[in-house]
């Protein structure tokens, strides 16, 4: 993932919390003019600090000052002088004990989708299947995709491989909508915008630029490469960037999911042994040919 990426959905993050603070601290300032509401504030607050510190209860008459003074902030038409969190969870920090909160995940997700191109996902319980003569396969095949989704990912490689409009790119959308919907950070690219990524990090003399264009194709939690073959190719650049990628994410047990117009004998003529060999490894992945006629054209 694009350190930038991280940066921006953190920025939004605490820029939520900053307006909830903010929002918070004027509230407090405008009630404070008012003198009953200051006295029985005080009053309360002092009383708390008191009890923690001889380790005792409030009194009901103690607890009583924190309703007086909330029904005062109803009078004074101010909703609340506490912070009013986006997320409760993590209080708009984005992290809960030092791991990313679902509402950071998710801010990270937009942004990636925004950045693919991908803006809008399918979703698995929208799909039918009766426009085709093969509706219990696709049935099948959906299960099995949903049910990978939620499995441990013993297989972290997935190759979807048909011709052009039996359903590849709606499956995988419904693939990284339901990883997103259990909070995974997911990449979408197609095949054509990664290898341009590619050219670019073997153009650039910049290191930093060379390795962050790269970073999000190694990194990221589950990769989903649309129309592997369309690409610009370029077998000294393409297949050697290409291969990285591939090894690096099978070596830390990274998912990657393919969709290609290619068959099994088509992308070992036209990949090199090192990038077949590891795309159709019967340990790690799984690999199906979708057969059918162009399912835009059923419907």
């Amino acid at each position: 993932m694009k350190t930038t990426i991280l940066e921006k959905a953190k920025a939004i993050v605490e820029r939520r919390r900053s307006i909830s603070e903010e929002t918070a601290l004027r509230n407090k300032q405008l009630a404070f003019k008012d003198k009953i509401f200051k006295e029985l504030y005080q009053s309360y607050t002092t009383k708390m600090i008191e009890c923690a510190r001889q380790d005792k209860p409030l009194s009901e008459e103690d607890k009583n000052l924190k309703v007086r003074y909330l029904e005062r902030l109803k009078e004074l038409n101010i909703r609340s002088i506490e912070p009013y969190y986006y997320c409760h969870k993590c209080k708009d920090t984005g992290f809960i004990q030092g791991k990313y909160c679902t509402c950071l995940i998710k801010e990270i997700n937009n942004l990636l989708k925004q950045e693919s191109g991908f803006l809008s996902f399918e979703d698995f319980k929208d799909a039918k299947f009766d426009f085709s003569d093969k509706a219990e396969f696709y049935k099948q095949l959906y299960q099995l995709m949903k049910a990978w989704c939620h499995s441990s990912f013993q297989k972290n490689l997935i190759l979807l491989a048909g011709d052009t409009g039996v359903g590849k790119t709606h499956l995988i959308k419904c693939m990284a909508n339901e990883l997103i919907k259990l909070n995974h950070v997911v990449l979408f690219t197609s095949s054509f915008a990664m290898h341009q990524d590619f050219y670019k990090s073997y153009a650039t003399k910049d290191l930093d630029q060379k390795n962050a264009l790269l970073e999000r194709y190694l990194n990221c939690e589950f990769l989903f490469i649309d129309d592997l073959g369309t690409e610009l190719r370029n077998p000294n650049i393409s297949l050697n960037y290409l291969y990285q990628v591939i090894n690096e994410r099978k070596n830390k047990k990274l998912p990657t999911i393919i969709t290609t117009n290619l068959d099994l004998y088509d992308i070992k003529d036209y990949y090199d042994e090192r990038i077949s060999s590891r795309i159709i490894d019967k340990n790690t992945s799984i690999c199906i040919l979708i057969k059918g006629k162009d399912i835009r054209l059923q419907k």
